[in-house]
């Protein structure tokens, strides 16, 4: 029986039990494609995190990172909660590299602040009108703020802005029309797509992040990709350098705090405070 450590943290928290819950496994070497996939079933958090060598010499580690479905290219509480735990167990500096599937990502670490900087994206804009926009949300078409627009910095959501805070707390998601506007998708890599909703009250942005699995709409409590999907959006808009505190998971009963800036050169950053909340050990057979 082989045995793995694993870690158990909460990303974007600013107390114990607030935040993203996310699974890490530090020496994930030795197991397969299949044990990752089925761990993750077996933990059944929106992400578990499995760190192995890195595959070059720039990064101190590469990142696999899998839902209870599949594996993503890049998510950011897993970055950061996977950055956090290395940086405790290693005498690493408070700069380093993680390779995820998608691109590499530099980590800057403060105790327990983390915080990821990511470059380039690819964006396109819905055609779906605001009326059918509102019906898929179930909000009216005066709570929409524009089109929706597809959005891949790492991994790909859909992002929709608002017009008022309270559209927020009204949404409902329509999952087969949420499928219909994801047919348009340019950049579509899944059957079952994101959706990030978000309203600006100057720096203050507040969010839900919403996500088709198992032919069920699931909520994200805090999701620092989509965080970063804002980001490239600003500068789609030329709306940089920007400085903006996300609040997402408060509908959820789950407080995430996420912190976007997005500077000069068009570098975006994601980040949060990480709490350890509990470590244990797995057992493969």
């Amino acid at each position: 029986m082989n045995k793995y450590p694993f870690y158990l943290v909460n990303v974007f928290a600013q107390s114990h039990f607030g935040g993203n819950p996310l699974a890490v496994f530090p020496c994930a070497d030795g197991l397969t494609d299949e044990q990752m996939q089925k761990i993750a079933q077996q933990f059944n958090l929106s992400e578990t995190v499995f760190i192995v060598a890195p595959s070059d010499d720039k990064a101190v580690a590469d990142l696999r990172i899998f839902t209870p479905n599949y594996e993503m290219p890049l998510a950011g509480h897993p970055t950061l909660g996977s950055a956090f735990i290395l940086k405790q167990l290693n005498k690493l500096p408070d700069v380093f590299i993680l390779n995820t599937k998608a691109k590499p990502v530099q980590i800057f670490t403060n105790k327990a602040h983390v915080q990821l900087k990511i470059q380039g994206f690819e964006m396109a804009q819905s055609q779906m009108d605001k009326s059918s926009l509102a019906h898929l949300s179930g909000l009216t078409a005066d709570d929409i703020a524009s089109k929706a627009y597809f959005v891949n910095s790492g991994t790909e959501q859909i992002l929709v802005a608002l017009s008022n805070h309270q559209a927020l707390k009204n949404l409902h998601i329509d999952r087969l029309k949420l499928r219909v506007l994801n047919a348009d998708n340019p950049f579509k890599s899944t059957e079952e797509p994101s959706i990030y909703y978000w309203f600006a009250d100057g720096e203050r942005v507040y969010s839900r992040m919403f996500f088709e699995q198992n032919g069920v709409m699931v909520e994200d409590g805090g999701t620092g990709s989509a965080c970063a999907n804002l980001g490239a959006y600003f500068i789609s808009q030329n709306q940089y350098p920007a400085t903006k505190h996300i609040h997402q998971g408060d509908e959820m009963g789950r407080p995430n705090r996420l912190f976007l800036s997005v500077d000069d050169e068009q570098n975006i950053y994601v980040g949060g405070d990480v709490i350890e909340v509990g470590k244990g050990e797995f057992y493969v057979p």
